[in-house]
This record gives structure tokens, sequence and C-alpha cells, in this order.
């Protein structure tokens, strides 16, 4: 594929994530998704597929951009200490930079074809499951309160999951800030 096939399948994601964060997935057609990439229906076809293909490519996007997030926060240090900051500030920055497609992805899971709904899920798990690692060697040093890590991973993971719902681009704080203001409410000053 070139780069201007691939241009455009990312403005047409991009669109899809606005109307169905503005309509919600059901409701959302893809007439409105054509107006709002001001690009014909057949394009939208030729480019991407159907709606649920959208939702797909959507969802698998941002699961993608939470692995990496993962990925790049545990190679940044070999200290669980940095690496659950590392996680914590690249996940906050991935939602930054694409509020709308995680908006998407946490409305409408139960929306995705149960194949892709089970990978994503099993992805998920993954992801909690070596920050709740992190979280245990964080509990052994006195870092991190007592209680199941598992809880605690999903609780951490919760505040930048979140960002989606409140977050308004051009404000006071960008993602490092607000990354920095996680770490400092689960003591992990930086």
């Amino acid at each position: 594929m070139t780069e201007e096939f691939e241009a455009k399948r990312r403005d047409i994601l991009e669109g899809a994530s606005e109307v169905f964060v503005r309509r919600g997935f059901a409701a959302g057609t893809t007439k409105e998704i054509a107006a709002e990439v001001d690009l014909s229906q057949p394009a939208i076809y030729h480019y991407v597929g159907s709606k649920a293909d959208l939702l797909r490519e959507i969802a698998l996007h941002v699961d993608r951009e939470m692995s990496a997030a993962l990925d790049a926060g545990l190679a940044s240090s070999r200290d669980p200490e940095e690496q659950l900051r590392g996680v914590i500030h690249e996940f906050t920055a991935a939602v930054v930079r694409d509020r709308r497609a995680f908006a998407v992805f946490f409305q409408e899971l139960h929306s995705l074809e149960p194949n892709v709904r089970d990978k994503i899920a099993a992805d998920e798990r993954d992801f909690v499951a070596k920050v709740g690692r992190l979280i245990t060697a964080l509990q052994k040093r006195g870092r991190m309160p007592a209680g199941p890590p598992v809880v605690l991973a999903e609780a951490v993971l919760s505040m930048p999951s979140w960002m989606y719902h409140w977050y308004r681009p051009g404000g006071k704080l960008g993602a490092k800030d607000i990354a920095d203001i996680y770490c400092r409410l689960i003591g992990l000053e930086t």
C-alpha cells in the first residue's frame, strides 16, 4: 500500500472515530463518516470496508497503541519503579494522541466481533498482569500499598483510560504533566 492510501485510511478511521463518539456505533453511518472526511461512501468501502470493519480497525489500532505503550514503558529501564512510570507516561500519551479512538474502543467493545473482542481481552489481561508484576515488585520494596496487584494495576491503568471523558487538547496540561500527576498520586515521584 502506498503512503497516500495509508493516509486516506488513517483519515477515514479518525473520521469514523469522531462519528462513533458523537453518535455511537449503532447510530453512526458510513454516509456520515464519508461526509466527515469529505469522501464518497464507496471510497470508505474501498479504503477500509464496512462499518464493522471500521470499528474493528479502530479497536485493533488502540490495542496496538496500548501494547506499544506497555512495551516502551517496560523497555525504559530495568527498575520496576521507572518501568511503571514509563508505562503510565506512554499510556497517557497514547490516550492524549488519539482520545476519540480510545473513547470508541472503551464504549463500543461490546459491538466487536467475538474473535476480535477475545483477542483484545487477552491483550488487556497481559497488560494488567505485567503491570501487576511491577506493582508486586514495588510492594516488596514498600513503594506501593498492600492489596491484590491485579486490582492495583487496574486502578492505576484506569486513570489514563478514562481521560477520553475529560481531556481536551489545548488545555494547560499536556500528556507529560498529567502522567506526572498520576505518578505522584500513587507515590511515584518523578
